[in-house]
C-alpha cells in the first residue's frame, strides 16, 4: 500500500540543452536519465547522439571504478564504455553506460550557468523504474569531484520538504552550494554504499523510551528522500508496533488493507481520531531529534476509510524517509561530514515562494529550477490541524487515560 511520494527537479542536460524532470534522491550517487525509448515517460528523452558535449567514459578509467563495480550492461556497441547497474530497495533497476555531460541552468539575473563534465548515467534498460511523470534520478550523494553536488561550490546542500499529502504545496526547496542553509543542531554523518548514514541512539513514544540495540543503529540509519516510509530493524520495529497497538486499543478498530504488506492499520479518520497522539522521536547522536507527529507516523489508506502506520520493518539498515523529514530543513555539510536538522514550519515556508530549487552562481545570481511534488498511488489529501493549547491538553488526557486502562 506504500504511496510513492517523490520530489522532482527540472534540469537541462547536453548541448543543445534538453529539459529533464528527475526525482531527488539522497540515497543515490548517480544522476541518470533514459537515453532510449521510454513509452511511459512524458518528458523528452535525452539522445546522446544529438549532444555535442556528451563524452563517454572508458571502462578503464578511474571514474568507471568509482561508479561501476562490475559490468552490468553487455552490448557490443558499448564494449569500450563504462557500464553501470543500479538496483533499488523496491527492486526497480536501471542499467546503461556512463558519460560526462554538461548541465545548464537559468539564473535569477536572466543569465545562464553551465556546469561541464558532470557524471551522467545514460540508461539503456530499466525495470519498474521512473515513468509517467519523470525521466530519471537526481542522485545527491557526492563520491568525487565530478559529481554534481561537488561542482556547485561549497560541497554542501540543503532542502526543506513540506507536506507530502499536499501536491500543491508551494514551498519545497533544494539549495546546492554555498547558499545551502547549514544551521541548527548537527549530528555526525558517514557515507557508505552511496548512502548518508547517521546514528540513532534512542527511540521514544511520548515519554516512553524504547529499548534498542545500539549496534543495530550505529551509523546504520540512512537519510533517504527516495524512500517514503521510515524503516526500522526488527528489534526496534516490534517494540514500536506493540506500543502503538497499546495506545490504540479500545479507541479505533484494527483493519486489514489489501496490498498492505503487513502494515499496522486501523479504521478511522487520521486527522480526527489521532489528535493528541504522542510524538514518536528518533534521537540521533549529539542531541539531534527527529520528531514524527501524526503526519509523519501514519498514512491514509487509498480509499480514505482508515490509516496505516508509516513505519515498516527493515531487514538490514534503518531508513529515515521523506515522511519523517516533512517540514524539516535538512542540511549536509560534506566537508565536515555533518548532517543538520532544523524544524520550523514557518521557516520552511518563508525562504522561497513558489516551488523553487536555488543554486548560487558565480555571477551573483541564483539558478531557479522548478521543484514539484509527485505522488504515485495513494491520492489522499489534507492538512494536519494545528492544535492549540486547549486541544492538545484535552487529547493528551485522552491518550493518558488509554494507557492507564
Amino acid at each position: 500500500m506504500e504511496d510513492t511520494s517523490l520530489f522532482l527537479v527540472n534540469i537541462s542536460i547536453g548541448q543543445p540543452p534538453v529539459p529533464q524532470l528527475l526525482a531527488m534522491d539522497t540515497g543515490s550517487n548517480l544522476i541518470w536519465v533514459h537515453c532510449t525509448r521510454c513509452d511511459s515517460c512524458k518528458t523528452k528523452i535525452f539522445d546522446p547522439k544529438r549532444s555535442s558535449t556528451y563524452i563517454g567514459i572508458s571502462n578503464s578509467s578511474r571514474l568507471c571504478q568509482d561508479y561501476a563495480a562490475s559490468p552490468s550492461y553487455n552490448n557490443p556497441q558499448y564494449d569500450s564504455q563504462c557500464s553501470f547497474g543500479i538496483r533499488y530497495e523496491d527492486n526497480t533497476a536501471s542499467s546503461g553506460v556512463l558519460a560526462l555531460e554538461k548541465f545548464t541552468f537559468l539564473t535569477s539575473t536572466g543569465g545562464t550557468v553551465e556546469i561541464p563534465n558532470v557524471v551522467l548515467g545514460c540508461t539503456l534498460e530499466s525495470g519498474g523504474g521512473p515513468g509517467g511523470n519523470f525521466n530519471g534520478i537526481f542522485g545527491l550523494e557526492a563520491p568525487n569531484e565530478h559529481h554534481f553536488v561537488s561542482r556547485t561550490g561549497g560541497n554542501r546542500f540543503s532542502y526543506c520538504l513540506g507536506s507530502i499529502r499536499d501536491t500543491s504545496y508551494i514551498y519545497n526547496q533544494l539549495i546546492l552550494g554555498s547558499g545551502a542553509i547549514i544551521q541548527g543542531m548537527s549530528t555526525p554523518m558517514s557515507t557508505r554504499n552511496n548512502h548518508y548514514f547517521v546514528t540513532i541512539e534512542g527511540i521514544s513514544v511520548g515519554e516512553k523510551q524504547l529499548t534498542i540495540n545500539e549496534y543495530d543503529f550505529y551509523y546504520n540509519a540512512v537519510i533517504d528522500t527516495g524512500t517514503t516510509f521510515t524503516e526500522l530493524v526488527k528489534s526496534a520495529y516490534v517494540q514500536l508496533v506493540e506500543e502503538v497497538r497499546r495506545l490504540m486499543d479500545g479507541l479505533v478498530e484494527p483493519a486489514h488493507v489489501g496490498n498492505g504488506d503487513n502494515l499496522l492499520c486501523y479504521l478511522g479518520d487520521l486527522d480526527k481520531d489521532l489528535k493528541g497522539f504522542p510524538i514518536v522521536s528518533l534521537h540521533l547522536s549529539e542531541g539531534v531529534d527527529i520528531d514524527l507527529d501524526v503526519e509523519g507516523m501514519f498514512q491514509k489508506t487509498p480509499e480514505g476509510l482508515g490509516f496505516c502506520m508509516a513505519v515498516v520493518e527493515s531487514k538490514s539498515m534503518n531508513v529515515i524517509g521523506v515522511m519523517a523529514q516533512q517540514y524539516y530543513n535538512v542540511g549536509f555539510n560534506l566537508d565536515n561530514m555533518r548532517a543538520i536538522d532544523y524544524f520550523d514550519g514557518s521557516y520552511c515556508r518563508g525562504i522561497i515562494v513558489f516551488e523553487k530549487f536555488m543554486l548560487a552562481t558565480s555571477d551573483g545570481g541564483i539558478s531557479v529550477i522548478p521543484v514539484l511534488m509527485f505522488r504515485r498511488g495513494l491520492k489522499s489529501v489534507g492538512t494536519v490541524e494545528k492544535l492549540n493549547g486547549i486541544f492538545a491538553l484535552q487529547n493528551l488526557n485522552r491518550w493518558c487515560l488509554a494507557k492507564e486502562l
